[in-house]
């Protein structure tokens, strides 16, 4: 009778483990999805979906997350500082995608594996070659979908990885310098704290960081 006994329970908790899940996975697929904006150099962004003007759920450095519930949308994002207003039809099939859209048309995005750099320490990563290129993302003003695993500033990337765990992180470049992403100059600008200013002065940036001092 005991065993009996021990038999149901088990069988009851894996039922309600079963049904905990399910429900879990449930409310997730088919709640609101999330829009990803990564600023340039701060700047504000307005984002109106279907008419209704979002405030974002978190921001953190120039990194900005709004819920945007399932379905199509039209979407009017605006760069507040330039003015400049791009239009989207967003896509949000279920509660689990997340979608990243250029805030104006000049802004491109590179992801990097950042496993296989100095993992979690920005100033090591400066030091050399910095992190290998994964995936560049030049479509030029269309929703991109961001995947798994993936980060959009260093403060965002985890503390500890396991061997198995995959880390990328996704920074933006303009597109004139997206296709030049190996670049480990152009590699160490785009992961410096002043990256915006490719978008805005360039050649001031690079002297600024590779004109000799004067132990030099």
């Amino acid at each position: 009778m005991a065993r009996i006994r021990r038999s149901r329970l088990v069988g009851i908790i894996t039922v309600a483990f079963l049904l905990v899940t399910f429900t879990a996975v449930s409310i997730g697929y088919f709640g609101s999805g999330t829009v990803h904006l990564l600023t340039v150099g701060n700047d504000a962004v307005e984002l109106v979906v279907d008419d209704v003007t979002l405030e974002p759920k978190s921001h953190i450095e120039d990194h900005l997350v709004f819920d945007v519930s399932r379905g199509q949308h039209k979407v009017k994002l605006t760069d507040v500082h330039s003015g400049t207003v791009t239009h989207y039809t967003l896509e949000m099939p279920h509660g689990f995608a997340k979608v990243l859209l250029p805030t104006r048309e000049d802004q491109c995005f590179l992801r990097f594996d950042m496993k296989n750099a100095a993992y979690g320490r920005p100033d090591d990563l400066l030091k050399d070659e910095g992190p290998r290129v994964e995936e560049r993302y030049e479509t030029h003003s269309e929703p991109i979908k961001l995947p798994t695993q993936t980060y959009l500033t260093f403060k965002e990337l985890p503390e500890r990885v396991k061997a198995s765990d995959q880390v990328f992180l996704l920074r933006d470049t303009p597109c004139d310098f997206a296709s030049e992403g190996t670049n480990p100059v152009l590699t160490r600008l785009i992961l410096h704290e002043r990256a915006d200013e490719l978008f805005s002065d360039p050649d001031t940036l690079l002297n600024d960081q590779f004109r000799p001092t004067a132990e030099e």
